[in-house]
Order: structure tokens, then sequence, then C-alpha cells
């Protein structure tokens, strides 16, 4: 582990998993009818007052002023990155993807994508596993696309 603490390590993904099931749930349940760049910003609203809410509960030593003062265009990039997955799944879902097969297929692409620019960029290892379960996942989404 190469930073935080030991029970965030574990409970983290957990939040990060009930949060994509919930994302693909809800996201292609929203009616057709609705324009897709409405339904982003009417969300985005409403996750501006929850997290505003949340700010207490993770308090820093520093205080909010300094935090706010760290933040860059690191979050104009984090902004535009999601807005493009928002609306990149909710128009996968109405043009045909299945929630069990959309994010499926681009995960495997991201995952993959996410390897080659860790080893290359950031220096993370590439082993033969890592390489063997890319491979592996290609033949999955190859498969999932033949019996589609």
């Amino acid at each position: 582990m190469k930073k935080g603490n030991k029970t965030m390590f574990y409970i983290a993904p957990m939040i990060v998993l009930l949060g994509a099931v919930s994302f693909h749930y809800f996201a292609g349940r929203i009616p057709i009818s609705l324009n897709p760049i409405v339904t982003v910003t009417a969300t985005y609203i409403v996750i501006v007052i929850i997290a505003a809410t949340l700010i207490p509960l993770f308090p820093s030593d520093d205080g909010l002023a300094k935090q706010v003062r760290q933040l860059s265009w690191i979050q104009i990039a984090m902004a535009i990155s999601i807005i493009l997955l928002d609306i990149g799944f909710i128009l996968m879902y109405r043009n045909g993807w299945s929630i069990s097969t959309g994010n499926l297929v681009t995960s495997d692409f991201t995952n993959t994508a996410l390897l080659v620019i860790g080893a290359l960029l950031i220096g993370d290892k590439a082993t033969p596993t890592n390489l063997a379960g890319v491979l592996i996942s290609i033949i999955g989404v190859v498969m999932i696309g033949y019996f589609l």
C-alpha cells in the first residue's frame, strides 16, 4: 500500500462499486425524451448540494480556504472527463447498448489504456500477468461482440 490508511484501502473500492452500479442502473433508466444535457446539468446541481453538505465530514487540518487555494486545472480536466463519461453512457444506453455489456466493453478498453498510460507515463509496472489479463479481457470483448 503506497499511502493512506488500511481501512480506507478496502472501503474506497466498495464506495466505487456502489457508485458505479448505481450510476449505470440509473443512466439506463433516464427517459429518452429528456435531453441528455438537461439531465446531466440537473444531476450536477444535485451533486454540488450533496458535496457541499459532505465537506464537514472530511475536515482538513489546514482549513477549507487552504484547500480551495490548492485547486488547479486538474479540476477542470476532471469535470470534462466526467461530463464525457456521463453523456457517453447516456447516449450508449439510448442507442442500443445494454447496461450489462456497455460498461463491460468500455471498461475493458479503459483498463487497457490505463495499463499502457501507467507503464509509459507514471512508471507503473506492467507484469506478464497484467498483459495476460488484458489479452483475456480483449478475447472476452470479442466474444461479447460476436454474440450480441
